[in-house]
């Protein structure tokens, strides 16, 4: 993250949560969770929880004594996410080094959080440790970026009216959709009773210029990018003839989206080799 202050950082969260939660994201929790077979009174843990929608959903289906854990590294992402439940524990971490025991959660999840971490493996090698055995860990990721046409497209106008690496920045969240570099990321930290499965959702933006600024004003600034006025109306105007073909007749924006849903089973022992996934 770049040296935005506490208060900078928030008002960033604010706006991701504004424009990026309820259209790209809320619409995978139900899959998310129904792959963790979640019960009341479990135990979870919420990695990279973001502004914690799929924290909130967790919740709901552990209740009434379950507890749940919503753990991200931006303390932004958290004071939005406290503003939602005082009744859920938001902590403050890094994924690759949990502050928790060994065997200590019912439930494990990490929604469109793994592709931003600096050393994954790592950090699943962490969720696999405090996950409880014959339990599940539940990872979900965007596709690749070859199956993304609408954010490729985008990607090409940011190059092309503001810089490659702009551009490229915008590939970032989609850079763990290919299978073979799932498994070996999986195979790297020692999980080898998993399935993996790629499903389809529905993106939905107000219009196409919500959805450029989902990207300038709640994505971009999180890595210290920030475009001028005439930059962004450029941009509006190159995605209005682009993706007009995503526009339904009142404005709205629609579009597929595609990511890979992991659910890891914890072994007994260390490769004890007992097949558990689902």
């Amino acid at each position: 993250m770049p040296d935005l202050t506490p208060e900078q950082l928030e008002q960033v969260a604010q706006e991701y949560d504004r424009r990026l939660t309820p259209t790209l994201f809320v619409p995978w929790n139900f899959q998310t969770l129904e792959h963790a077979h979640l019960k009341p009174g479990f135990n979870v843990l919420d990695v990279a929880c973001g502004p914690g929608e799929l924290t909130l959903g967790a919740a709901r289906q552990v209740a009434p004594d379950g507890q749940v854990i919503g753990y991200d590294l931006n303390p932004g992402m958290l004071a939005v996410a406290r503003r939602k439940s005082a009744d859920i524990t938001w902590q403050q971490g890094d994924a690759e080094v949990l502050p928790f025991d060994d065997n200590q959660f019912d439930a494990v999840l990490c929604q469109f959080g793994l592709m931003l971490l600096e050393h994954p493996a790592t950090a699943l090698r962490e969720m696999i440790r405090v996950l409880k055995p014959k339990h599940h860990l539940v990872v979900t990721v965007f596709d690749g970026f070859d199956q993304q046409p609408v954010y490729r497209t985008l990607s090409e106008i940011y190059t092309q009216v503001v810089s490659p690496e702009v551009g490229h920045l915008l590939a970032a969240p989609f850079s763990l959709g290919d299978p073979d570099t799932l498994d070996d990321l999986f195979t790297q930290a020692g999980i080898h009773d998993y399935s993996r499965i790629r499903l389809m959702e529905t993106a939905r933006f107000p219009s196409l210029t919500d959805l450029v600024q989902a990207d300038i004003r709640g994505w971009f600034p999180f890595a210290g990018v920030a475009l001028t006025d005439e930059q962004t109306e450029a941009v509006i105007r190159e995605a209005e003839s682009a993706l007009s073909a995503y526009q339904l007749p009142d404005g709205t924006v629609e579009f597929s989206v595609p990511a890979h849903i992991i659910t890891a089973t914890k072994a007994l022992a260390p490769d004890d080799g007992e097949r558990l996934a689902i």
